[in-house]
């Protein structure tokens, strides 16, 4: 059970409501990790303002956007993020064998080379917190710049939606259960 209670919208003030409502404008509700951070309206609408751009305005593709986010939430042993992106990421075209890689923490060996380095990026970045000279220029190099920059934020950002997922125990949606 979530240790925070549900809000509604008509009990916010006028300016917490037009948060609520630029949030449910962009994801069709206040639901999840969002209706967390509407405890904190101004951060939620910073929140959701960034989430909106690596969301929905990604330069990566739509699977591999997904396989960032959900090495972010493996990582981040946040289940609800996984059991909310895992389907988008298979109607994006994130192939369930990078999936079932993600699921049971197995090595990227058998990956294609762009879903190893997205995947080897976002675990270094969790596990040792920086990347090696190596590692960077690979991902530089198959990313650009402004690629990795962007393999880099998502990765904490989705981190940040975990651990706000994780800490106030989020209810998963029904009929999820937990997937690790």
């Amino acid at each position: 059970m979530s240790r925070l209670p549900d809000l509604k919208r008509e009990e916010l003030d006028a300016d917490s409501q037009a948060v609520w409502d630029r949030v449910a404008g962009t994801r069709g509700s206040v639901r999840g990790p969002f209706a967390i951070l509407m405890h904190n309206p101004p951060l939620a609408d910073r929140v959701a303002e960034l989430g909106a751009q690596l969301r929905f305005r990604s330069t990566l593709s739509g699977a591999e956007k997904e396989l960032a986010i959900l090495t972010a939430g493996r990582e981040v042993e946040a289940g609800y993020e996984w059991v909310a992106h895992e389907p988008l990421g298979l109607k994006e075209g994130t192939r369930p064998e990078a999936i079932e890689v993600l699921r049971h923490q197995r090595s990227t060996d058998g990956l294609e080379l762009r879903e190893a380095l997205i995947v080897d990026v976002v675990r270094t970045v969790y596990r040792e917190h920086r990347l090696s000279d190596a590692l960077y220029a690979r991902a530089e190099a198959e990313f650009g710049r402004a690629g990795l920059v962007e393999i880099v934020v998502l990765a904490g950002y989705y981190g940040l939606i975990g651990y706000a997922l994780n800490v106030f125990e989020a209810d998963f949606p029904p009929g999820a259960k937990q997937p690790f």
